[in-house]
């Protein structure tokens, strides 16, 4: 029997798991009222057939100083075992047996992998690991996942200005705050309140996620073409590693090699050539503000590396490259990090393809027109080693024609 054809037994398996995962631990408690309030959530997911919602992530630290937005789209039919996980910059798409995945990042190929069996929790964390941080809180139970395991009481919350009931308890994620629409009883909005600290280069303080989830359509039919994955322009591989290629694991490979072309504008709509760069020594870092600690570290080491250039009048240019956000995104990081270094904005990732750029922070060192020295990530030595090659460039510079 085909997995895709007894859509009885998808949704009870569904509901085994899911009610497996929603158990409490043994020294979590809670009253009637948020036992009612909580077995209506777990009911509706498991009587959710198809779901189609819009969901925004907001993450802020520093006090709300620092927020980062990202908007998806997300479908699911359980009785096809179909998922949609749509963002600007990438898509995933499960459908008729097959997972596809693409980035903007990696142009001409997708991932397309064949399922052993319909689409849940388990297995989508296996063929898409990168997707285990991202996944909603309620897509995860759509999927059979597991819910913020609460660890104390858990206690429900009286309804908000719109008429939300609300549950809350503490996890080892942090202290999570849910609110249900009143009809469906859906999740609508899921806030995170992490209790560790998260450190920046510049400061540290805790992190706030919040998870708006407007849901568009619920138990209602969907036609085939919310599942369709675009295949055109892009060749299938079936691994990570062909999907990543070059981009992620032979990006130290271009090291002696001419340096690919850059026609980037900056924050400001200023034009920049690579072509026509004076400096004997131009310093790339390609970063998102999404990349975490390593992109937060690294920052400081370039203001560090351009204001030494600038005092000590050295032929070295240094900028960033950011992919594929927006300017008030790059101001939010530059005002709580006070940098001052020039942001060139490659929205579609084209140049960062150019440089194989597959993990950030990656920082390429350019001498005449040739790639010197190539940094994915951010060693403890960073900073030493950078201002050593880059001396080394100074005193003794290659003899290459630019390009």
């Amino acid at each position: 029997m085909s997995w895709m054809t007894c859509r009885d037994r998808l949704v009870g398996f569904a509901a085994i798991i899911l009610s497996c995962c929603l158990s409490l631990p043994a020294n979590a408690q809670m009253d009637e009222t948020a036992q009612s309030l909580y077995q209506r959530m777990t009911t509706a997911y498991l009587n959710t057939n198809t779901y189609q919602a819009t969901v925004q992530l907001i993450k802020s630290e520093h006090g709300g100083r620092w927020q980062l937005m990202q908007q998806l789209q997300v479908a699911y039919d359980r009785s096809s075992g179909s998922l949609l996980f749509d963002r600007p910059d990438m898509q995933l798409v499960s459908s008729e047996g097959v997972l596809h995945y693409r980035s903007d990042m990696i142009p001409g190929r997708h991932l397309q992998v064949q399922l052993e069996k319909p689409i849940d929790d388990t297995n989508l964390r296996s063929k898409a690991p990168f997707l285990a941080r991202q996944l909603m809180p309620d897509v995860r139970l759509l999927l059979g996942g597991e819910l913020f395991k609460p660890t104390v009481k858990v206690k429900a919350l009286d309804a908000d200005e719109q008429g939300r009931p609300g549950l809350q308890w503490t996890s080892r994620e942090g202290l999570v705050t849910l609110r249900l629409n009143p009809q469906t009883a859906l999740i609508q909005q899921v806030t995170i309140d992490r209790q560790a600290m998260i450190q920046r280069a510049t400061h540290i303080g805790p992190a706030t996620y919040s998870y708006n989830i407007t849901v568009n359509r619920h138990n209602q039919q969907f036609e085939r073409e919310w599942f369709a994955f675009d295949t055109s322009n892009s060749q299938p591989v079936k691994t990570w590693s062909s999907l990543l290629g070059s981009n992620d694991i032979d990006a130290t490979a271009m090291q002696e090699q001419i340096a690919p072309a850059i026609a980037l504008s900056d924050t400001g709509h200023n034009m920049y050539l690579l072509e026509r760069e004076e400096s004997d020594v131009l310093v790339l870092m390609f970063w998102a503000s999404w990349g975490g600690p390593p992109v937060y570290q690294t920052l400081p080491v370039l203001q560090r590396l351009s204001d030494w250039a600038m005092r000590e009048g050295k032929s070295v240019t240094v900028k960033t490259v950011n992919m594929q956000e927006d300017v008030k995104t790059i101001k939010q990081v530059w005002d709580v990090k006070q940098l001052t270094l020039p942001v060139l904005m490659d929205v579609n990732a084209q140049v960062a393809h150019a440089y194989r750029v597959g993990a950030i922070p990656q920082t390429v060192v350019i001498a005449h027109g040739m790639v010197r020295h190539v940094h994915v990530g951010t060693p403890s030595d960073f900073e030493t080693v950078l201002r050593a090659q880059v001396n080394d460039l100074l005193v003794s510079p290659v003899s290459v024609t630019r390009k």
